[in-house]
């Protein structure tokens, strides 16, 4: 009996931590967007630029700053939906959870991140137009966050094994 209770309680550790590595960075990426969306909303022109051309010139808009808010929830609601149908596709492959993990996080940090970092560059811009975005700085920033968001999901799921 004692190994049938040890084997449980490790598979409930187990399911745990894939549900950790799993749906954590995107709660967490989403809850980071949300603060950084409350501290600025203030400032946030409106129409808000949500595309950017080369130059760094926004060339898409959305109608308000609430407006991209949704649209960057529903897009953190669908990298967990992705992922999970993924996980649930490959809940076998101790290879494929470890992949699946590293990029989960990855997607997650980069999403934050860069959304994050627009909010940012929008912030206190009169029009969506006086908004430079991405610069180099950005995008080290988002590359590098994006790198320690997937060496966290290999850490979480390399635990596992």
């Amino acid at each position: 009996m004692p190994s049938n209770t040890t084997s449980a309680r490790s598979e409930a550790r187990s399911r745990t931590l894939r549900l950790t590595a799993f749906a954590l960075p995107f709660v967490l990426g989403a809850a980071v967007y949300a603060i950084v969306f409350l501290a600025k909303h203030a400032t946030l022109p409106d129409p808000i630029g949500i595309h950017w051309d080369a130059s760094g010139s926004a060339d898409g808009v959305t109608s308000s700053p609430t407006g991209l808010f949704g649209l960057v929830m529903g897009v953190f609601a669908f990298e967990l939906v992705a992922f999970g149908a993924s996980l649930w596709q490959v809940r076998t492959t101790p290879a494929s959870r470890l992949a699946l993990a590293v990029l989960a996080w990855a997607a997650a940090c980069f999403t934050s991140t860069f959304c994050s970092l627009s909010l940012l560059a929008s912030a206190g811009a009169a029009e969506y137009t006086d908004a430079a975005f991405p610069t180099l700085s950005h995008w080290l920033v988002t590359a590098g966050l994006t790198v320690a968001g997937a060496a966290v999901g290999f850490l979480l799921i390399r635990r596992e094994r």
